[in-house]
């Protein structure tokens, strides 16, 4: 019996489409698991129903909690060994147990019983006070914006998240609680080298260390930083806004050259809406001082400034950025690739600007404080 291809092509573009498993298919129709991939090759019309669909950064932490969440949950029931068709007795005797271990509200949510009917069982008992009950509920709260923030903060950073959420509490108590836990930042310090003399004044200080400035755009600063997987280098090229100390551009590139600068500038310049009245500082790295670099300041009316040669302070924002950097992201992973690099440097880049406090912004974070700012714009412009 001679056997129509072409419908049965027909046959498996409809199974895909319903996303039935290649093994079922493979299985329905007895296929040699070469010929239906030789068809996915061969055929647009199928192998477009197997594209992967681009995952954003909203979509990978929801997944990321939802995983840390299932893992918790699995864990908790391994331990208590109790579940929801036990009695109020017995749920409250095994929850009694693993407080401090696990989130009471975690506990109750999954034995099906009411969170005061616990708190109520845990004040009776004699040993358990209002202040330990508070501390377990503080201890969830910690542990939360530890792991949101992948391990990076310590206690004053977790402090600082805690109380932009209205949790007030203290630095003595979050460190103690966070020994309790066991965690602890997973930063690794990076030994900072002394400043070097340099009197050259052939590239003029403009910026003259006034980190400070009362609105955007009015100050960029600059700098490249090398990175290595295996022996492979890699460079990254950020400009930070000082107002805010939003990243406002980056690159990530194999060579260290003026074109990398060029292309981050113009990235941050497009990001900014153009602004005028601008300057950017950096440092004296040819990237900076190539006549192609510095004409299209020129050609954009951008006046610029450099830093003394070999004395890292007068870009100290720069280097603070680059060091926490490197502690919180660089020195606690290993990449496989540059493609891989690059996911995590953008994953980082978003997690800085949007979720991480900054002690020079009143704990706020780079986004917050410029909200904040043209809101207050806005309210000024409003009432005159």
């Amino acid at each position: 019996m001679k056997i129509d291809i072409k419908n049965l092509k027909q046959n498996v573009i409809i199974d895909i489409k319903n996303n039935i498993k290649i093994k079922t298919i493979l299985n329905k129709y007895n296929l040699p698991k070469s010929t239906l991939y030789y068809w996915l090759k061969q055929g647009k019309d199928i192998s477009d129903y197997y594209k992967k669909k681009s995952v954003t950064y909203q979509d990978y932490e929801k997944l990321k909690k939802e995983r840390d969440r299932l893992s918790l949950e699995l864990q908790i029931f391994k331990d208590l060994h109790c579940f929801t068709d036990a009695t109020t007795k017995e749920k409250e005797t095994a929850i009694s147990k693993f407080v401090g271990k696990y989130p009471i509200k975690a506990m109750c949510r999954l034995l099906e019983i009411p969170k005061g009917t616990v708190y109520n069982y845990l004040l009776r008992k004699t040993k358990v006070t209002q202040y330990q009950v508070r501390d377990e509920e503080l201890k969830q709260e910690i542990y939360r914006v530890f792991k949101e923030s992948e391990e990076r903060f310590g206690a004053k950073k977790i402090l600082a998240k805690l109380r932009s959420e209205g949790i007030n509490t203290t630095m003595k108590k979050v460190q103690s609680l966070m020994l309790l836990l066991n965690i602890k930042s997973k930063q690794k310090l990076i030994k900072s080298e002394p400043a070097k003399k340099d009197e050259s004044a052939y590239y003029v200080n403009k910026l003259k260390r006034l980190f400070n400035q009362d609105a955007p755009n009015k100050y960029w600063v600059s700098d490249v930083t090398e990175l290595k997987i295996s022996k492979n280098k890699f460079y990254l090229c950020v400009i930070l806004d000082l107002f805010s100390r939003k990243v406002i551009a980056y690159r990530l590139s194999t060579q260290n050259n003026t074109s990398l600068t060029i292309n981050t500038f113009k990235d941050a310049y497009e990001n900014r809406n153009r602004p005028a009245g601008l300057s950017f500082h950096s440092d004296q790295g040819s990237n900076y001082t190539a006549y192609e670099f510095k004409d299209l300041l020129r050609l954009l009316k951008v006046e610029q400034s450099f830093s003394h040669k070999g004395n890292p302070y007068d870009n100290a924002c720069m280097e603070s950025f680059f060091s926490t950097f490197k502690r919180e992201e660089y020195n606690t992973k290993i990449y496989n690739d540059f493609d891989d690099m690059g996911k995590n440097i953008d994953s980082y880049m978003k997690y800085y600007n949007e979720y991480r406090p900054h002690q020079t912004l009143k704990d706020k974070t780079p986004n917050q404080f410029e909200s904040d700012y043209f809101e207050k714009i806005d309210k000024e412009k409003s009432v005159g």
